[in-house]
């Protein structure tokens, strides 16, 4: 009798192990199948958050380039909207950079403003020389206007390889006194 129970058992365990098998191999598979998956669904992670926005030809160490991000500040209280629609590019030797910007009031009147550059590393700026730059004027912008402005730098032909990112950073303020208020009334429009 104690051999048929003790067969019994083994039976009872020999099942066990096979739906335990059954388990892991499934678990494996799964783990395996997430592992592959991971790397798509992190893109799209990130596209849609907004966090990777690196470029490929920035992925390249071996590239004579620097990666070079745009940023924009706004002083307290003007109410406007800027954003560089490229925020992030590659900045080859001797090459030239075109990067865009939206800029928009969002007020109901009429308001001019000037936007101050500055770059970091600050020895960034002996390699990067603005070309053309809505910095160079202030603009006038009328009320609810929006529009697109550019900055155009080029790149010195040698680089230092210890420089591998630099950030050109643009601060908004408005223009008070009797040059804004003669501007704003005349609708003279700089760019």
């Amino acid at each position: 009798m104690n051999t048929l129970a003790h067969q019994g058992g083994n039976a009872d365990r020999s099942k066990a192990n096979k739906r335990l098998a059954i388990k892991l191999a499934l678990a494996a598979g799964l783990m395996f199948g997430f592992g592959y998956a991971m790397s798509p669904m992190y893109d799209r992670f990130c596209q849609f958050m907004g966090l990777d926005r690196a470029r490929p030809e920035l992925a390249d160490v071996n590239a004579a380039a620097i990666r070079l991000e745009f940023d924009t500040n706004i002083a307290d209280g003007l109410p406007i909207r800027v954003e560089a629609l490229e925020p992030i590019v590659a900045a080859r030797p001797g090459k030239l950079i075109k990067a865009k910007f939206s800029i928009a009031n969002n007020s109901d009147e009429a308001l001019l403003v000037r936007a101050v550059p500055s770059f970091a590393p600050p020895r960034s700026a002996g390699y990067l020389t603005k070309l053309e730059c809505f910095c160079f004027d202030s603009l006038t912008l009328a009320a609810r206007e929006q529009r697109e402005v550019t900055v155009v730098l080029a790149v010195a032909q040698q680089l230092p390889e210890e420089l591998g990112a630099a950030t050109l950073s643009y601060t908004f303020h408005r223009l008070e006194g009797e040059v804004a208020k003669t501007a704003v009334k005349t609708g003279k429009k700089s760019s």
